[in-house]
């Protein structure tokens, strides 16, 4: 599929999820190259890019200089489903939030599972401790720790609530 073809295909199915939605798409011109798209809805935007050889990389805060996506989707329809749940939660919270486990279980293809939405999941006093242990032994040298989740068409950095006190 050429990338022409892929960002026509994430549009296409953006506008069937979210109505309304504005895609200004930055093409480049060697057809290898990374496409940027803004997406806006009222007050809600975020960036999108694609690359032919990774796919649809998502951007959740603000963007800066040399900053990876946050989210990368391989392919479209999944992409744009990602970019629906986000404005949606923007429209309902006020905010972009990460990919939570109950988005995640729609994106994988589990849908609206129940024994999905009820699964909160916590880390214990000793886990929040040794977490953070190691992520101050991981900035002392001059890094940052990081959580993601991994699947054959997507990846995604995760946050979890550190406990039931933080949500």
């Amino acid at each position: 599929m050429t990338s022409e073809n892929a960002v026509s295909d994430f549009i296409g199915v953006l506008g069937k999820l979210a109505p309304g939605v504005e895609a200004t798409v930055d093409a480049p011109c060697d057809p290898n190259g990374e496409t940027f798209i803004d997406v806006k809805a009222g007050n809600f935007s975020t960036e999108v890019s694609y690359r032919p050889a990774f796919g649809f990389g998502i951007y959740i805060k603000n963007a800066t200089f040399g900053q990876r996506p946050d989210e990368v989707f391989r392919h479209a329809g999944k992409a744009a489903t990602r970019v629906s749940q986000l404005r949606d939660a923007f429209e309902k919270y006020g905010t972009i939030k990460q990919l939570t486990i109950a988005d995640m279980s729609v994106l994988v293809g589990l849908g609206d599972a129940p024994e999905v939405q009820k699964k909160e999941i916590f880390l214990s006093d000793q886990q929040v401790s040794a977490l953070g242990k190691i992520a101050s032994h991981i900035h002392a040298m001059g890094g940052r720790l990081e959580m993601s989740v991994v699947f054959d068409d997507m990846e995604a950095r995760l946050e979890l609530p550190l406990s039931k006190e933080a949500e």
